[in-house]
């Protein structure tokens, strides 16, 4: 089947047009991802481009080559510029004028403007090198768990690929006129696949936005803000979860809720910055501490540590580490002598469930409480006052 090239570079152009008209229809219903619109200006710029290339020996060369190829890769800095703004980088103004500026001025020169290869090559060179740093800046921001980042990865590293074969070919088999470049294979496939291209790229940059929007829901509705640590829905699907698979091996499992001492004193007596501050640095406590194991603010001053696989004794050590690290970290803030402490009650068990493990933790929590606050006590038994108290040496 033969392909008719100006029907294909036609389709080029519109399909090109539309895709940058509709990623920035999406830049304008969502203002926070400056990427796209970015990255539909410069389809935009390229619908325009391929339109002035397809175009040629009906206008002047001037238009047709050394124009269509700078917008060309006016369009193709745009792309990169929408790749590092999604990366939250901004992008410096030579990154949009250094590649034309280059073409243009090869142009001036005889032996480039009069042969076709020759321009292919530079057009082609800073082509790759753009598309490169594209595949560069989406690899560098791969710790971002979305799932469309690694197709677009591959694909522009493709369309480099494409672009070297596209100047081996000429370097190996020098194209002799226009006429020749437009009516071979080559053209035919490589029009062909730039469609390809435009559509599945925009597809993939517009796939990216959306998961990137959907983990900010996400976390938003199961992290907690302030201290980044799960918030109550999330600590309870996930502690669910983790003692239900264990449950069937009657494997151990531990629960610590904890509770900073005093904290509506440390906010009237400091402010409530002081008592975030306090906050945050609990929870960082608790990242440092815990290892593998599962933690979330329950609310207010209150959080809860799940330990999977954990005995009574565990805990406790844990539980007694927590306290005492936090003790050390929260003795100052911002050169306010606050001494924040944490009590925490601990209840472990081999087939408990979750309601029945936070009800004996909470129960050795009040006893902490009860018995002078900045202490770890453990679930001993049916009653609060069988619980086991750990006091810290200074007490």
């Amino acid at each position: 089947m033969e392909l008719h090239i100006p029907t294909l570079a036609l389709v080029a152009v519109f399909v090109t047009v539309i895709l940058g008209g509709l990623l920035l229809l999406a830049w304008r219903r969502d203002r926070s991802t400056d990427a796209l619109g970015w990255w539909g200006t410069g389809y935009l710029i390229g619908g325009a481009s391929f339109g002035l290339l397809a175009a040629r020996g009906v206008i002047p060369n001037v238009l047709s080559i050394e124009i269509a190829n700078a917008l060309l890769l006016v369009g193709y800095g745009f792309l990169l510029a929408g790749t590092r703004a999604f990366s939250h980088r901004e992008t410096p103004v030579t990154v949009f004028l250094i590649a034309p500026l280059i073409w243009l001025t090869a142009m001036q020169v005889p032996a480039i403007a009069n042969d076709i290869n020759l321009r292919v090559v530079i057009v082609s060179s800073m082509q790759c090198t753009l598309v490169a740093l594209m595949a560069y800046e989406l690899w560098r921001e791969r710790a971002e768990p979305l799932l469309s980042r690694w197709p677009a990865i591959i694909l522009l590293i493709t369309h480099a690929v494409m672009l070297n074969a596209r100047m081996v070919i000429v370097m190996l088999t020098p194209i002799v006129t226009h006429h020749d470049l437009f009516r071979s294979p080559v053209f035919a496939l490589m029009a062909f696949g730039t469609v390809l291209y435009t559509m599945t790229f925009a597809f993939l940059l517009l796939s990216m936005t959306k998961e990137r929007s959907e983990m900010r829901h996400k976390m938003a509705a199961l992290i907690d803000p302030l201290t980044g640590l799960c918030n109550r829905r999330a600590f309870m699907l996930d502690a669910e979860a983790a003692i239900a698979a264990r449950a069937s091996r009657h494997e151990p499992v531990a629960v610590l809720l904890a509770d900073l001492d005093h904290f509506k004193q440390i906010n009237d007596a400091h402010g409530h910055a002081i008592g975030d501050r306090a906050l945050k640095i609990f929870a960082a406590t608790l990242q440092r501490c815990i290892g593998q194991g599962l933690s979330g603010r329950l609310g207010g001053e209150e959080f809860a540590i799940l330990l999977p696989g954990a005995d009574l004794d565990a805990a406790l050590a844990l539980g007694e580490r927590i306290r005492a690290t936090f003790a050390q970290a929260a003795a100052e803030l911002d050169g306010r002598a606050v001494a924040a402490t944490v009590s925490i009650g601990v209840a472990a068990s081999r087939a408990g469930d979750l309601d029945g493990l936070l009800g004996r933790a909470d129960s050795a929590l009040y006893q902490a409480k009860q018995d002078g606050r900045d202490r770890v006590c453990a679930f001993a038994g049916a009653r609060a006052a069988e619980a086991v108290s750990l006091v810290p040496e200074a007490a």
